[in-house]
């Protein structure tokens, strides 16, 4: 293991001593602030393992203001609009509802999304919550749908006048932030006394237990990958004191398992925390990453198989897509469409070409033919069924459709 040049200080703590362990590349939307991806590495110090990125944090504000999937209410996560979804955010509900029993408790959602966690507090009697996001459409959605107190600000631009509450929530949040530290600080000076703090974050102990695609966990969203030991080194270093942290696992579109490493704390300033140095994450990476570059194997050589002369049109574009149009068979001069469901992504540019929405798909075809890889794979089963459905409607056979879900 060879130290290397940094960009980013540990988030954990601070230690500027790092080794690499993987550079991951992408492909992202033309513009995009993490074009030319980055290098995963480990802390020497307290073993963390984070993406060592030089974006800025306003760059990543701007992203998730104006550019997130998280307001698409069909496909993203946070609002409880799918089966899966509600019963991750019930269960969520259910189980802080164990440690926080007063039904008055001022409660905040920092990063709320559409509100969904709040939708299930209420419903559990719990009648002073407030939701804080970033993007002004998930703002709307969580005030119409939840019809509780929403306001759209940065994490680190939230106003005093909020004033202080008495539990503070962050569900899948600090593994987007570039200075985790400051959020923590953050957090306490909106606690009460007394108050805590539940944080929960993909776990990066269990990446390799379910791989829902191709070093999918590396990505332009996930900068950071906690363990409980992360989380209590970071909680640690605030005074903030361990109540319970665990494993939890929750079912997502593709039916699939995802781990979530989740954690309770409780300012206590008596606490002293002696850091911990997290000695097993690193053999749990590689082993994620040694599953994932089989599976990555395999599926270049189904798209090297394709006919040379027709287009690949990618469907579904999204994180794994992002790195596969940065692998050989992409870069060496195959010619590509790109297609997708989301009308956030739709208009959009990847190196020059524009993504079109799912619907122009048999038209673009009667032009143009070209063969289908669904790139989604947490979303194949349903992009599949709506391709074959379309074309069967018209009276049109299919072309060639490649989907990789049987490889996982």
């Amino acid at each position: 293991m060879s130290q290397i040049n940094r960009n980013r200080n540990c988030p954990v703590c601070i230690s500027a001593s790092t080794d690499k362990i993987i550079t991951v590349d992408f492909e992202l939307f033309d513009g995009h602030p993490m074009n030319g991806g980055y290098d995963v590495v480990q802390c020497t110090t307290c073993g963390f393992v984070y993406a060592n990125t030089p974006v800025t944090q306003n760059e990543l504000d701007h992203y998730y203001t104006e550019l997130s999937k998280y307001e698409d209410k069909t496909l993203s996560t946070g609002g409880g609009f799918t089966e899966n979804d509600k019963k991750r955010l019930a269960d969520t509900a259910k189980f802080i509802s164990q440690y926080i029993t007063d039904k008055s408790s001022r409660i905040v959602d920092l990063g709320c999304s559409n509100g969904g966690l709040l939708k299930e507090l209420i419903n559990l009697g719990y009648n002073n919550v407030v939701g804080i996001d970033p993007s002004s459409a998930c703002v709307t959605i969580t005030r119409q749908e939840v019809g509780c107190e929403c306001h759209q600000y940065s994490l680190y631009d939230i106003p005093n006048s909020i004033g202080k509450f008495d539990v503070i929530l962050s569900t899948h949040v600090l593994e987007h932030l570039l200075d985790v530290r400051s959020a923590i600080e953050i957090f306490d000076n909106l606690l009460n006394p007394d108050g805590y703090v539940y944080i929960e974050c993909p776990n990066a102990a269990c990446y390799k237990e379910v791989i829902h695609a191709p070093l999918q966990e590396f990505n332009a969203e996930h900068i950071n990958h906690f363990t409980e030991t992360a989380f209590q080194n970071l909680m640690g270093a605030f005074q903030f004191g361990k109540i319970t942290t665990g494993d939890k696992i929750f079912k997502i579109a593709s039916d699939q398992d995802y781990h979530a490493v989740y954690g309770i704390f409780k300012k206590d300033n008596t606490n002293t925390y002696i850091q911990q140095y997290d000695g097993t994450i690193r053999a749990d990476i590689q082993e994620y990453i040694d599953k994932s570059n089989i599976i990555l194997d395999e599926i270049k050589r189904d798209i090297a198989g394709l006919p040379e002369n027709l287009p690949a049109a990618l469907y579904g574009i999204g994180q794994f897509s992002f790195k596969l149009l940065k692998t050989d068979v992409f870069q060496h001069g195959r010619k590509f469409k790109l297609f997708d469901n989301n009308n956030m992504n739709v208009g959009k540019k990847i190196n020059g070409t524009t993504i079109l929405a799912g619907k122009e798909l048999l038209a673009e075809y009667k032009r143009e033919k070209f063969s289908i890889v669904i790139s989604s794979l947490i979303h194949e089963a349903a992009i599949r069924k709506n391709i074959e459905l379309l074309f069967r409607e018209n009276g049109e056979v299919p072309p060639v459709i490649l989907g990789f879900s049987r490889l996982l």
